[in-house]
């Protein structure tokens, strides 16, 4: 299943076979210099694609609902993309996976000499890095960091007009800045910046030691409530109730180490604090629509000359 648009400046592609969801790809109208588009559909099985950004082009891909897996080529670096983040993409050809699933994702895409102080400013980066080769992709969580700029581009989006390309240019600049100036993160358990002490200093602890038993009763301890109290406290600040957010620390915890290393699925299930192997095939399958096997499996270019 192939997706573009009528003049399309990247190249996108999924083998999505027959399925009634395949991805659909929309360009949204209001803008001369600046392309956004909405990605969405459903995956019924884990899909091989591509991904084209021709030289002198570069992408922003807002991903809001499910997971992908990107490489640049069979031996280039794996960068997850799960729900929730935000990926830069600049001149370069991807192998791409996407788990089975709901996708939704938005793509800003551009000429780089639309944005000629952010392509000087990543050359003067890229020129005194050590590696001095450039960074391909990038991707970070949207929680928290990006909330604040994701609401402008949501505002600009939702109001196509006079002011809507200068301010998605202002968020291509935000998001881009940040992107290049951090390391990609896998972040399932994004927590509120505004939290009390003792809630935050026990999630630092929890992040630190995901693999520790953490019984409610000793963190409600430590938080200074009563076990039940703190069950409903902790979950109306964070999100998530305290067993689930322990659960979503040691998967991100796992998929790091499935992503980075080469230890045994069952190594990694019991270092991050997991039972079972099963209990990690579970969690990584449940919050990214994946299995472990599949974080690690290579699929086969699907163009001639995409490497």
């Amino acid at each position: 299943m192939r997706t573009e648009s009528t003049e399309p400046h990247i190249d996108l592609n999924f083998d999505c076979g027959a399925s009634p969801g395949a991805l659909k790809r929309v360009e949204v109208a209001g803008m001369n210099y600046i392309r956004l588009e909405s990605v969405s559909g459903t995956v019924a099985r884990t899909s091989t694609g591509y991904l084209v950004v021709p030289q002198g082009m570069c992408v922003l891909c807002v991903n809001l609902k499910g997971t992908i897996i990107a490489r640049a080529g069979t031996q280039g670096k794996l960068v997850l993309i799960p729900p929730r983040s935000i990926t830069f993409v600049r001149s370069a050809k991807l192998i791409l996976q996407a788990a089975r699933g709901e996708h939704l994702t938005q793509l800003l895409s551009w000429e780089g000499r639309v944005t000629p102080l952010l392509e000087n400013w990543i050359a003067t980066k890229i020129n005194r890095s050590t590696a001095g080769s450039p960074r391909s992709v990038a991707c970070r969580p949207i929680d928290p960091q990006f909330q604040s700029t994701l609401a402008r581009f949501e505002l600009a989006a939702a109001n196509p007009g006079e002011t809507m390309e200068p301010l998605m240019v202002s968020v291509i600049y935000e998001f881009v800045a940040r992107l290049m100036t951090g390391s990609d993160q896998v972040q399932l358990a994004a927590v509120p910046a505004d939290l009390p002490d003792t809630i935050r200093e026990l999630i630092l602890r929890v992040r630190q030691k995901p693999s520790l038993g953490w019984p409610l009763r000793d963190a409600a301890d430590a938080a200074g409530y009563s076990p039940f109290h703190f069950s409903r406290v902790f979950k109306n600040l964070v999100g998530y109730g305290f067993h689930e957010y322990v659960d979503r620390c040691r998967t991100e915890s796992a998929v790091e180490l499935l992503c980075t290393t080469d230890q045994a699925v069952d190594q990694v299930a019991s270092s991050c604090g997991f039972g079972t192997t099963q209990g990690l095939r579970e969690s990584v399958k449940e919050y990214l629509g994946l299995v472990p096997s599949e974080l690690r499996s290579i699929p086969e270019p699907l163009i001639e000359g995409l490497e």
